[in-house]
């Protein structure tokens, strides 16, 4: 089984059976030694699997950033399955996780439970590509791997496919634009290939066909038993047209993957844009906050409220009032962090959550905002907000939600006091 996994380790559980059982399997292993590289990982690097070590103690302060943790590493994993690993099955705690393994499981079992959440991501991402078009007069590119020639290959595919033969593993030879690898499984480097090139990112759903003659129909059965990463095997002595037939076959749907990929990408970005101001819109704010399983110690949530804005949209029209809802949603962006999350609330209402932040940051942070708006020029209006903010403890009573509506409330408290103010829930 070829995967890339995340082992997240920050408690120092000893890991080493389940780790010399997947290398074994042609895994590629990461390993997090803090909650922090976990989560730079996961943004970074494209992962099958994640195997996270649960405290041994969930209990006192600890526990609730382990759970803070767990909510977010969730939201960012998304079909990524999260596999516990434990020395005890007792004090487990109550989280979404797709399994949870002893570390010391016997590798056969630990393959059979973990190829099973694998399979069903995998079948996730390669369900969706159905009723997807292409355009069939793409070029195509075919890279082979310790091949002394293709006469293997009908003549037909030599006239409109670039075929690039390579003879030595690892290369510096830049793949990345191929569409489909042929290794010649008799090479003594040909599982080392497979899987290696199965684990680069750009190749993740590539097809990989492994080839061999009559003298190689057993390496070809040792490999079918070893799951090294390959599409499909096929023999140099088949019929050439039949294997023309099949390598089309094959890089049609990994063509079809591209388009659908890059379409569901737009989508993706469209349903969760607004398009005026280009920040998230109500919809997905709603979503992100249903996939927090707890409050987040040290947040804040800000409401922020355009001045006067019908007037501005009844003088000069919507099509500046548009103009003017992009100036303050871009001002607000430039003055906020990366890792915070801004939406467009209601039709001139917006709001931050500010994750992981102090109280003084989120006050310095929602002044700024206000000053800067009014101090900036905007053409002939004079553009004013009314901000609101609500600041959530650890340990506290608050939840999003109820920050939500607290910071709503304090906003218009600004707002019916003359506006261009910051009211904060002391």
């Amino acid at each position: 089984m070829v995967a890339r996994i995340l082992i997240i380790n920050e408690d120092g559980l000893n890991v080493s059976r389940i780790s010399s059982s997947l290398q074994e399997s042609y895994c590629s292993l990461l390993f997090a030694r803090s909650l922090e590289d976990s989560l730079r990982i996961i943004r970074t690097q494209s992962v099958d699997a994640v195997f996270l070590s649960l405290p041994k103690n969930i209990s006192g302060k600890s526990s609730g950033l382990f759970f803070d943790f767990f909510s977010v590493l969730r939201q960012l994993c998304g079909v990524i399955p999260i596999i516990g690993l434990t020395e005890s099955e007792q004090n487990i705690p109550p989280l979404r996780l797709e399994d949870i393994l002893s570390s010391d499981t016997d590798r056969e079992d630990l393959l059979r439970r973990i190829n099973v959440p694998i399979k069903m991501k995998n079948m996730f991402d390669e369900n969706l590509i159905g009723n997807m078009y292409l355009d069939e007069g793409e070029t195509r590119k075919i890279v082979t791997f310790f091949h002394d020639n293709v006469d293997f290959l009908h003549e037909s595919i030599l006239e409109n496919i670039e075929i690039v033969m390579l003879r030595t593993w690892p290369v510096a030879d830049n793949i990345s634009d191929s569409d489909l690898f042929i290794i010649n499984v008799n090479h003594t480097q040909a599982n080392e290939c497979c899987a290696s090139l199965r684990l680069r990112k750009t190749n993740r759903y590539k097809p990989i066909v492994l080839t061999f003659d009559a003298g190689g129909r057993d390496k070809a059965k040792l490999a079918v038993k070893a799951d090294i990463g390959y599409t499909d095997i096929m023999g140099t002595e088949d019929n050439p047209l039949i294997t023309k037939n099949r390598l089309y076959s094959l890089i049609r749907y990994k063509k079809l993957y591209d388009v659908f990929a890059k379409k569901l990408k737009r989508s993706l970005y469209i349903s969760t844009i607004d398009s005026i101001t280009e920040v998230y819109n109500r919809s997905y704010f709603e979503d992100y906050l249903k996939n927090k399983e707890r409050c987040p110690s040290s947040s804040a949530v800000i409401m922020l409220d355009i001045d006067k804005f019908k007037l501005i949209n009844d003088k000069f029209g919507h099509s500046f009032a548009d103009s003017v809802l992009r100036h303050v949603s871009g001002m607000i962006k430039k003055y906020i962090r990366s890792s915070d999350v801004v939406a467009r609330y209601g039709g001139d209402e917006f709001v931050i959550l500010m994750n992981d932040v102090t109280k003084s940051v989120a006050e310095e942070v929602s002044h700024r905002i206000q000053k800067k708006i009014e101090d900036s020029s905007f053409y002939n209006a004079h553009c004013t907000v009314s901000i609101g903010v609500c600041c959530i403890e650890p340990g506290g009573n608050i939840s999003l939600h109820d920050a939500i509506s607290i910071a709503d409330k304090f906003m218009y408290l600004a707002k019916h006091g003359g506006g261009n103010s910051v009211k904060i829930c002391a």
